[in-house]
């Protein structure tokens, strides 16, 4: 009786502990964009906003221009003219949720739905009901970055985020001896800049945004590749900003403009990940977004607790961990609180010690290994 406990214990671990023993990520990369709906995610610029009568509404100045650029009449095809790399490659490369039409909805659980409260969820499992504005504050408490660098003994640099958007130095820590990060129109220290880093902040100190706290996302995303060449990070964190104050600023035209130059970014980064070591077959890549905004024209640039929608947001997970299903349907209902567990496990860290109030990982990133039971 006691060996064939014995057996059943053992049968237990093995198949509690197979998974965590056959992962393959040892580097992951979140990427943010700043309020990307869904709509557009999934099907391409929005027919209520790319006509001639819908200029009040969504300010473009050249209505035929993003027509030419963007519109199909077919869902499918407008998404692909507006995202093509995420579309026609990296999708088929992993999971990606969100997609209402298809029985699949994420959600934001924070009672805000406005950027740092999003980011706050994001980056520790749980909304934080401290985190009720979009001051710069440091995070009331350690961050799924800051707890991965300390769980894996690496080195500040090691462990990085590149923002457009100044409160990332913030957001992403407790204090600013934790983990590395650049932010807004801040240079990179002189000890750890390359060249083409020193290039980059010339360059956006010379081509401001309208907006005083944000640099171009062109500038963030090429700071972060001079970076990840020359630091090889563990763990890095890329937050797009412009795509959300653009549409702030009811630019219809420079938001669809914004998320494409988010999809080359995007291609730049999968491309140099799956192509040099130690990155290559090594890295998984989750993608998302601190919240949704309003669905139609007459609220489409705003987002909050008030405007129906804004909590309805999407996640893409890539990665050699993750099964190729691509665009996923009749998932249920997942959310923004589970990216942190999602990150831990990946790389075979308890999410329940980093916070017991985190949601779990998002299971259907993760392929499921079966242990072999004799």
């Amino acid at each position: 009786m006691m060996r064939w406990i014995g057996t059943v214990l053992v049968i237990a671990f093995v198949a509690r502990a197979a998974p965590a023993q056959e992962r393959k990520t040892e580097f992951v990369f979140l990427v943010t964009a700043d309020g990307i709906r869904h709509q557009e995610l999934f099907s391409g610029a929005d027919p209520a906003l790319v006509t001639e009568n819908a200029k009040e509404s969504s300010g473009i100045e050249d209505v035929e221009a993003v027509r030419r650029a963007y519109w199909s009449e077919d869902a499918v095809t407008r998404r692909e003219k507006l995202m093509p790399f995420f579309w026609k490659e990296l999708s088929a490369e992993g999971i990606v949720l969100g997609n209402r039409s298809r029985g699949s909805r994420v959600k934001a659980k924070n009672s805000h739905l406005f950027s740092y409260p999003g980011y706050a969820e994001i980056l520790n499992g749980a909304p934080l009901p401290s985190i009720d504005s979009n001051d710069a504050v440091f995070s009331p408490r350690k961050t799924v970055l800051e707890y991965i660098r300390e769980e894996l003994g690496l080195e500040r640099h090691q462990v990085a985020c590149f923002a457009s958007w100044r409160v990332f130095d913030w957001i992403t820590r407790q204090s600013e001896s934790t983990i590395f990060s650049n932010a807004g129109y801040e240079a990179v220290p002189e000890a750890l800049a390359t060249e083409g880093m020193s290039i980059f902040h010339r360059l956006q100190m010379q081509m401001m945004t309208p907006w005083d706290s944000t640099r171009h996302d062109a500038m963030t995303f090429g700071l972060a590749m001079e970076y990840i060449r020359a630091h090889e990070p563990r763990v890095f964190y890329l937050a797009a900003g412009e795509t959300d104050d653009w549409a702030h600023e009811r630019r219809y035209d420079r938001t669809l403009h914004g998320i494409q130059l988010f999809d080359d970014a995007l291609r730049e980064l999968w491309t140099y990940l799956q192509s040099t070591e130690p990155y290559r077959g090594r890295s998984t890549l989750i993608v998302t977004t601190d919240h949704g905004r309003g669905r139609n024209p007459d609220d489409w640039t705003s987002h909050g607790k008030d405007v129906p929608g804004a909590d309805e947001i999407w996640i893409g997970v890539f990665g050699p961990d993750t099964p190729k299903v691509g665009e996923a349907t009749s998932t249920g209902e997942h959310y923004q609180s589970q990216i942190a567990a999602t990150m831990l496990e990946l790389l075979g860290l308890d999410y329940r010690s980093f916070n017991p109030s985190a949601d779990a990982p998002i299971a259907e990133a993760f392929v499921q290994v079966e242990a072999e039971v004799r």
